[in-house]
C-alpha cells in the first residue's frame, strides 16, 4: 500500500523584485497573480519519492542542493529522491544570494515537509492525451537557408519549421483510497505565453491558471501543478499563420491552459488507479563542457550587434553568451540529471531548456509504458540544443553557453537512469 500527500505555499516575492526573463532589466510593480511551490510525495515501505513544481523561470543548482539538505533532515527523503523543477514563467522572481532565495529554499523544504506529513493511504493513476493547437515550433527556415528563431507573424522569408513538436499532456493523479483527489501534476512542452499587462508584474503564467481551472473542472479543492517539457525550442505563436490569431495575450493563457486542463480531465475520468506500485529514483552528476572564450572577430560582432537599431533574437543572444563567455568561469559545468518511477511511468529530469528533438527520442527510448521529461528540474543551465542545431544556427545553439552534444549527453544519462531503475 502506498500513502501520498501533497502541499501549496506562496512563494510570491516583494515588489521591487528583479523579473527574470527578458533582454532588458525589469522590475516588480504589481502582483497579477500569486507565485507558488507545490509539492507531491508517494510513499511505500518507508521509501517515498517527492516532486516539486516552482513557479519560477529556473533555480540554480546550489540554492535546490541546499533546499534538499533541510529536506533530507526533517524528512526520510534523500536528494536523490526528490525532484525539484520550474515551471518557467518569465514573469516570476530572480534568485541569487539574497533574502528572497533564502525565503525560497525554506518554503521548498516546508512544502515537502508538510505533504511528507500528511501522507495517507492512496491510490495513483497516470495517463496522457494529447493537444496540438497552441504549440509551434519556433525554429524556420528562411528562404535565404538560414535558421531563425521567431521569425514573426505572416513573415513570406519563412519557408517551414525546423523541427517537431511535443502534444502529448502527461497526468499523474494521487488519491485517497475513498477516491478524492489528493494531488494532480501534469506536463506539457511548452515556453511560457507572457501577458502584455504582466510586462512589470508577478504572474505564474498559464500553468498557474491550469491549478485554477483544473480544480474548477474538477469541483473540489487539492494541489494541482503544471510541470514543464522539453520545450526548448517550442512556444505559442503561429508564425504560418494557419490557426485562429491571438488578439489578447491574457486571454490565449486563459485559453491554453483551459485546454490542457480539459484534456487532464479527460484523462483523469478514464484513469487506472493502482494502491501498490514500486517507487525509485536514481541521480547522477554529469560535466557539460562549455563553449570555448571568444575569439576577436567574437567580440568585434558583439560591438556590431550592439550598434544595430533592431538586432534579432539570435543576435542578442550571441551578445549574451559572448560577454558571458568573456567572464572569468569554470570551462566545465557540473550539473544533475536526475530519474524516478511511479509503477510504469517513468519521469526524466533534466536540468535545462531541452529541444523537442531530444525529449521525444528519450520517451521513444523509454522502457516505461509512459515517459514524462520535466526540464530545468534540480538546476538551471540554460539551452541543452541538439547537435544539429548547432550546425544550422538560430537562437536557441547562439544563447548555449555549452558545446555541441551537450543535449545528447543529457538525454543519454535520462536514458541510463530510467532503464536502471526499471
Amino acid at each position: 500500500m502506498i500513502t501520498a500527500g501533497a502541499a501549496c505555499l506562496d512563494i510570491t516575492p516583494p515588489l521591487g523584485t528583479m523579473i527574470p526573463g527578458s533582454f532588458e532589466d525589469r522590475f516588480a510593480e504589481k502582483v497579477r497573480d500569486p507565485l507558488h511551490v507545490r509539492s507531491f510525495v508517494v510513499e511505500r515501505g518507508g521509501e517515498g519519492v517527492a516532486i516539486v513544481v516552482c513557479d519560477l523561470i529556473g533555480v540554480k543548482r546550489d540554492y535546490l542542493d541546499r533546499a534538499k539538505e533541510r529536506i533530507a533532515v526533517e524528512t526520510e527523503l534523500s536528494a536523490e529522491r526528490v525532484l525539484i523543477c520550474c515551471t518557467h514563467t518569465h514573469t516570476g522572481a530572480a534568485t541569487g544570494e539574497d533574502a528572497y532565495t533564502a525565503f525560497l529554499i525554506d518554503r521548498i523544504a516546508d512544502a515537502v515537509r508538510l505533504a511528507w506529513q500528511d501522507r495517507k493511504p492512496a491510490q495513483v493513476g497516470f495517463g496522457q492525451t494529447l493537444e496540438d493547437r497552441v504549440v509551434f515550433n519556433r525554429r524556420y527556415r528562411m528562404n535565404d537557408g538560414s535558421v531563425r528563431t521567431n521569425p514573426g507573424v505572416g513573415n513570406p522569408d519563412v519557408v517551414a519549421p525546423m523541427g517537431p513538436i511535443d502534444p502529448e499532456i502527461g497526468v499523474v493523479c494521487l488519491q485517497g483510497v475513498d477516491g478524492r483527489a489528493i494531488g494532480l501534476l501534469a506536463n506539457y512542452a511548452l515556453h511560457y505565453i507572457g501577458m502584455p499587462e504582466s510586462t512589470y508584474s508577478i504572474s505564474a503564467d498559464y500553468f498557474g491558471i491550469f491549478s485554477t481551472l483544473i480544480q474548477r473542472m474538477r469541483n473540489a479543492s487539492f494541489v494541482a501543478a503544471l510541470s514543464n517539457g522539453a520545450c526548448g525550442d517550442i512556444n505559442n505563436i503561429d508564425v504560418l499563420g494557419d490557426r485562429r490569431p491571438v488578439k489578447d495575450r491574457s486571454l490565449h493563457a486563459e485559453r491554453v491552459a483551459g485546454l490542457i486542463a480539459a484534456g487532464v480531465l479527460w484523462v483523469w475520468n478514464e484513469m487506472d488507479f493502482a494502491s501498490d506500485v514500486s517507487l525509485g529514483a536514481a541521480m547522477q552528476e554529469v560535466v557539460l563542457e562549455r563553449k570555448p572564450k571568444p575569439s576577436e572577430a567574437d567580440i568585434a560582432r558583439v560591438r556590431e550587434i550592439e550598434n544595430m537599431a533592431r538586432p534579432t533574437m539570435a543576435e542578442r543572444a550571441f551578445v549574451r553568451r559572448i560577454t558571458r563567455r568573456m567572464a572569468d568561469v569554470p570551462g566545465r559545468v557540473q550539473t544533475w540529471v536526475q530519474a524516478l518511477r511511479i509503477g510504469d511511468l517513468g519521469i526524466a529530469a533534466v536540468p535545462g531548456e531541452l529541444l523537442v528533438e531530444l525529449g521525444l527520442d528519450l520517451k521513444a527510448r523509454s522502457p516505461y509504458s509512459q515517459t514524462m521529461v520535466i526540464e530545468l528540474a534540480n538546476d538551471s543551465v540554460g539551452y541543452l540544443p541538439t547537435r544539429q542545431s548547432y550546425e544550422e544556427g538560430g537562437y536557441e545553439p547562439e544563447a548555449s553557453v555549452f558545446a555541441p552534444g551537450c543535449g545528447e549527453q543529457i538525454a543519454d544519462v535520462a536514458l541510463g537512469l530510467l532503464e536502471q531503475l526499471r
